[in-house]
């Protein structure tokens, strides 16, 4: 057992600790970080802070209502008032102006405003000016009738079952189980890597042969998949954090990240299915490493492993349309496929009992026998210097 745990901290320590490991570790925050930075860039550069006159011949404006504050980093747009069309164009050709608004006598009745400029206003600037004009059409109502008219349509997105519902501020409730699984994906091919190519680079460089005087090759296996989930629940824990911490103070400045709730059932069923599949493709990915004697072999063959984990979202549209289909419950059962499918169905339904504890009991089995088929390969392909370890031999009796 002690010789165990040194092989699972040895191989932990080796890959965690590596600058290649680092880079990738902190590659999702700083993506995200990016991504966050162009958004708000874009926000920024489309709010033109440069004031927008009008002339006002309804009377509409005499005591204008300033349109309210917007969140950071769109900016705010002041609405200056002229009292004829030609100090404004002075005003617009100075370029002191984005733009100015004439709005008619008729405008209760018609609702037509007339916009002048020389380079089209930004799309903000005119939202602005929007909420301006409906502001002080709404000031004779009643507060609470402006603010819910202001506040505009409260959409719920309800799944097809009618078990889960949100509105358009806890759409990220929907998604995040979606994106829990592409981290997952993105954690599992990584550290699967890391595995093969020790796997592959000590059956090469013939350290087996030393290791195995000392401990068997199951031991190692399962103390090199241990590990291998060790580097795994590393990412997705740092990961996770970056995430929580994100949508924590990014919802300050983004009203879509603001309602956000990852519930617990939610995060336990994708913790119960993520472990054992974790366990189950590394123990895959260790016994294909050792029936190679190559590391690019290797990595053609990982190819093949993933495939079947990246297929559910290859059926997305369908599993949102119905994700109590025939299909996805059969690919919420099918080893490979089932973490990412329940991923996907999670978020728009509420997946049945006996579903999650088929598709369990599914994947700990699976995982069981993967370790033991990575075991049984390392045993008999660890002496085999060169040579390729068939797969029919790993379950021939004269194999073992």
């Amino acid at each position: 057992m002690i010789k165990f745990w040194r092989i699972a901290s040895h191989e932990y320590s080796r890959h965690v600790f590596r600058w290649r490991f680092i880079v990738a570790l902190m590659s999702v925050p700083l993506l995200v970080i990016f991504m966050v930075v162009i958004v708000v860039l874009v926000i920024w550069m489309n709010s033109d802070p440069k004031p927008i006159g009008y002339i006002d011949h309804s009377g509409l404006l005499i005591d204008p209502i300033p349109q309210p504050k917007v969140d950071w980093p769109e900016r705010m747009v002041p609405m200056l008032a002229f009292s004829d069309e030609t100090s404004a164009r002075a005003d617009l050709e100075a370029g002191k102006l984005q733009a100015y608004y004439v709005i008619p006598k008729d405008y209760l009745q018609s609702g037509r405003v007339d916009q002048f400029y020389l380079e089209e206003p930004k799309g903000i600037s005119i939202e602005q000016f929007d909420t301006f004009m409906a502001v002080n059409l709404l000031a004779s109502h009643p507060k609470e009738i402006a603010e819910r008219i202001l506040d505009g349509s409260v959409i719920t997105i309800r799944s097809v079952d009618s078990k889960r519902e949100a509105t358009q501020k806890q759409f990220i409730n929907i998604i995040l189980p979606l994106v829990v699984g592409i981290l997952f994906i993105v954690a599992l091919m990584s550290t699967s890597g890391y595995l093969m190519q020790a796997v592959v680079e000590e059956k090469e460089n013939r350290t087996v042969e030393i290791m195995v005087t000392s401990v068997s090759p199951g031991q190692m296996m399962t103390g090199k998949v241990l590990a291998d989930i060790g580097v795994g629940v590393t990412q997705l824990v740092v990961w996770g954090v970056f995430l929580v911490l994100v949508l924590a103070f990014g919802g300050r400045f983004i009203p879509t990240l603001s309602g956000f709730y990852f519930s617990t059932e939610v995060a336990l069923v994708l913790i119960i299915v993520m472990v054992p599949a974790f366990i189950m493709i590394s123990g895959l990915i260790a016994a294909l490493g050792a029936t190679v004697t190559e590391g690019s072999e290797g990595q053609q063959i990982m190819g093949l492993v993933s495939l079947p984990i990246w297929l559910p979202f290859m059926f997305i549209a369908m599993f949102i349309e119905n994700p109590n289909s025939p299909l996805a419950v059969a690919m919420s059962l099918f080893p490979l496929t089932a973490p990412t499918t329940i991923a996907l169905r999670i978020g728009f339904t509420t997946i049945p009992t006996w579903q999650i504890i088929a598709s369990v009991t599914i994947l700990i089995l699976s995982a069981t026998g993967a370790v033991w088929l990575a075991g049984r390969a390392f045993r008999l392909g660890m002496l085999r210097y060169g040579q390729r370890l068939r797969l029919k031999e790993i379950f021939s009796q004269r194999g073992g």
